[in-house]
């Protein structure tokens, strides 16, 4: 006599969280910490109790807390960018300049400015920020700059950091220092006053 075979119940498979959302869940729990209490808040003890994610699975990935945070803001910064080739390239810059108030103003951009207030007594970490940071950004609108010179916009010689620092620098000492605020006309005015300044044509 045959008997019919009956499955035999399984247990419920335990779902494993994956690598990257473990990471994406300690990026996030970095930003709340850059937030909330800066950069001194950001240690890898209270990332791991904010994310959920084990201590050693982060060490893993970052060797301290300066990484972690580092990498919390990269992760955050928009990419270099005008919305487009259209318009003059006056126009382009204003329209990056304005992709990157609205980004400090955002709620990510908290994070962002409590690290960038945290390296300026932070010699290690200030290196660190340049290197992973600011130098590829400023690679990346030194490029756009080319770009507006070859196009007549801007004279030739021009030294490229003194007109970036002539339209970045007030946005920063605005939103980091002064805390005055950066609105669109201003930011028009910025980037205005240093193509006149530095025109082809001046």
């Amino acid at each position: 006599m045959r008997t019919e075979e009956r499955a035999l119940p399984t247990a419920p498979r335990r779902s494993r969280q994956s690598s990257a959302e473990a990471r994406d869940k300690a990026l996030a729990a970095t930003a709340e910490l850059l937030a909330e209490g800066g950069f001194q808040a950001v240690t890898m003890e209270a990332v791991a109790a904010r994310s959920g994610v084990a201590k050693t699975t982060l060490y893993r990935w970052w060797p301290n807390r300066a990484a972690v945070a580092l990498a919390c803001v990269s992760a955050r910064m928009a990419p270099i960018g005008d919305g487009g080739p259209a318009g003059s390239y006056r126009e382009r810059f204003q329209r990056q300049l304005k992709a990157t108030i609205r980004l400090l103003n955002s709620g990510e951009g908290q994070a962002i400015t409590a690290l960038i207030g945290a390296k300026q007594t932070d010699p290690l970490l200030a290196e660190a920020y340049s290197e992973q940071i600011a130098r590829p950004r400023r690679a990346q609108t030194r490029m756009l700059l080319q770009q507006a010179i070859r196009a007549g916009e801007v004279a030739a010689g021009t030294d490229p950091d003194l007109f970036l620092d002539a339209i970045y620098g007030p946005l920063y000492y605005r939103k980091v220092v002064s805390g005055e605020p950066v609105t669109d006309a201003f930011i028009d005015r910025i980037v205005d006053a240093a193509f006149i300044a530095f025109s082809a044509r001046a």
